[in-house]
């Protein structure tokens, strides 16, 4: 078996009442992923969180409030041979999140959430969280 792919991801962690912001596209009925995205050939990390937050939720970082909190990485959700790696972040946002782009919901979630709105990665995600003490 050939060695699996890495797509390389960043991700911000904003929390609200012991929950953590979640957001979902088109493609999907009922799985949601973490707000953020796959870093491009050239761009930084935190270049990448702040264009892929401006694209999905229509709203910038506020300014000084990321913090870096761990990296995750498991199979990639859907597809073969291919891990996911997560950067994730905790940071704000300046004003309130509306889905723009691909994402046609943004909801807030804690531990005690249907595991079929998850994926591996954040399967193990929310029990690192919840192990911190940032979410229930």
């Amino acid at each position: 078996m050939n060695s699996p792919i890495v797509i390389y991801k960043t991700a911000l962690a904003v929390f609200k009442d012991q929950k953590m912001i979640m957001v979902r596209s088109a493609k999907n009925d009922e799985v949601f992923y973490t707000l953020g995205g796959k870093i491009e050939n050239g761009e930084s990390g935190i270049d990448c969180l702040r264009r892929e937050v401006q694209e999905e939720a229509g709203v910038a970082i506020k300014e000084g409030s990321l913090k870096f909190l761990h990296e995750f990485e498991a199979p990639a959700h859907g597809r073969e041979n291919t891990l996911v790696n997560i950067q994730l972040y905790q940071g704000e946002l300046t004003s309130e999140p509306v889905p723009s782009s691909e994402i046609v919901e943004i909801k807030y979630f804690d531990s005690s959430v249907d595991p079929k709105h998850l994926t591996p990665i954040t399967l193990d995600m929310f029990a690192w969280l919840k192990n911190e003490g940032l979410i229930r």
